[in-house]
């Protein structure tokens, strides 16, 4: 399984990616809490009017997850396990967000997840460092705990400490 996280803007583009039927011959919002709207368009605008309270220009936190293919599929309350432990190593947890799932026109089926990086209560975005590494140890803590194989560049990493 490959996690792949970024810190971005463009809310609008990531929702019309994200909605995108080129590629993709299903796509399902799963989730979306934190907000007003209830789509991805007026999600985002909400989050981006939450950031102009701070000098946040990259207030979304945007997750891809790609199971590998020659594993069993990934269910529904696994692929939202990976995400809480996803969001809870980032800091991210209890904050805005979107699930979105997608069937690849190919059949190959992939989760992503957006978070607002806004926390408005404080009126500031959530520090998210060493994201390539939190991820990496998500991914292999979620291997070990669902009997899942890791790619071995991703299983090797990071296990000497």
């Amino acid at each position: 399984m490959i996690l792949k996280g970024s810190q971005r803007g463009s809310g609008q583009r990531l929702a019309s990616q994200l909605l995108n039927t080129d590629n993709n011959q299903r796509i399902e919002i799963l989730e979306l809490r934190g907000s007003i709207a209830d789509d991805l368009h007026g999600a985002f605008k909400e989050w981006f009017a939450c950031s102009m309270s701070t000098y946040c220009r990259k207030y979304l936190y945007s997750l891809s997850i790609n199971p590998d293919p020659r594993q069993s599929a990934l269910t529904r309350a696994q692929y939202f396990d990976l995400i809480e432990r996803a969001g809870n190593e980032l800091g991210l947890s209890g904050q805005p967000r979107a699930v979105v799932f997608h069937v690849h026109k190919d059949g190959r089926e992939h989760y992503h997840v957006v978070w607002s990086r806004i926390d408005t209560d404080h009126r500031r975005a959530v520090h998210i460092g060493h994201d390539r590494l939190k991820l990496r140890k998500v991914a292999q803590e979620f291997a070990r705990d669902h009997d899942r194989t890791l790619l071995s560049g991703i299983r090797n990493m990071g296990s000497e400490s």
